[in-house]
């Protein structure tokens, strides 16, 4: 635990990124390591929202939210959103680029760390980047594909019956309710690898049926539930490099050796995807956007009836 008196000392200007995150409560400034730092700031407060919901009652109703009312919707949210400042120093004065790409291992591990302290989900929404004798600073908006899911084909009136069946599934069926959480909880995944690894656990769990004809080998089973045949390759040139991969074959691999406790090497890959290991280096992103798309699709099929994994 660190003094309230010496946080001026530990905030003093030196290199440092310092990520804004809300959502987790802490009273006093830790310290994670030599370098890594949560501090307590004020809390946001719902005033945005207090203000949006006021707005959304007047348009729907045509009345005007009195000022009491809407001072009792700020009140009711000044507390909420805590704030949680990490920093991480630098001994390096450099580019603000470079050192944010430096600190984001640092700074993700301790957001898992304030969260478990907290109990809390903390949600990164701000960086401020300091150099000896300069600031920068950005907001890290809220991703979103802003697309639907099934696009082209599926619109209207087939779109708004194949939402109603997966409505109508997960609420009949714990199992493909307990899937679409899985799937909740990877889209949300920071860290790529872990998502790549979060996204191969919802398909194992529509798979689950089918694991007893393949003598409990998940990975075949997987590729069954989504229609792959041997060898399920991708391929795809990044950086110039072409890369031929087998997403199932990685993803599953990955999952079974971070679920063990094993950090994960190139050698725990097969001869046939061994040269992938730096693709997961460089570009982890694809072989999790590939994971993503057979979740989904796994998803709609399973609400539909048509799942293999439902058999």
């Amino acid at each position: 635990m660190i003094e309230k008196e010496k946080i001026h000392t530990i905030l003093r200007r030196r290199p440092a990124v310092h990520q804004l995150c809300s959502g987790a409560f802490i009273q006093e400034p830790l310290r994670l390591t030599d370098l890594l730092y949560a501090v307590p700031l004020s809390p946001i407060g719902f005033g945005a929202q207090a203000h949006f919901t006021a707005q959304y009652t007047t348009e729907l109703t045509g009345d005007q939210v009195d000022q009491c009312g809407l001072h009792n919707l700020l009140s009711q949210g000044a507390r909420a959103l805590p704030v949680v400042a990490l920093v991480n120093f630098s001994d390096d004065n450099t580019d603000p680029e470079v050192l944010e790409n430096a600190a984001n291992s640092a700074l993700n591990l301790g957001r898992r760390i304030i969260s478990w302290a907290s109990g809390d989900e903390i949600s990164p929404f701000g960086v401020v980047t300091l150099t000896s004798d300069r600031s920068f600073f950005r907001l890290l908006a809220p991703h979103s594909n802003l697309r639907q899911r099934l696009g082209f084909g599926n619109t209207g009136q087939n779109f708004d019956s194949q939402i109603s069946r997966i409505y109508d599934t997960a609420r009949n069926d714990h199992h493909f309710d307990f899937a679409l959480s899985l799937l909740h909880d990877a889209a949300t995944e920071l860290n790529p690898l872990f998502r790549i690894a979060r996204y191969y656990n919802v398909l194992e769990c529509l798979a689950a049926k089918l694991k007893a004809s393949f003598n409990g080998h998940s990975r075949k089973a997987v590729k069954a539930l989504i229609g792959l045949e041997e060898p399920s390759l991708s391929e795809v040139v990044i950086q110039g490099e072409k890369f031929r991969y087998d997403p199932v074959e990685i993803a599953g691999r990955l999952r079974d050796k971070l679920f063990h406790g094993v950090q994960f090497r190139e050698d725990h890959l097969n001869d046939a995807s061994r040269g992938v290991f730096r693709l997961l280096e460089i570009s982890p992103n694809t072989i999790a956007d590939s994971m993503k798309s057979y979740c989904e699709i796994e998803i709609a099929r399973w609400a539909n009836g048509a799942s293999k994994g439902r058999q």
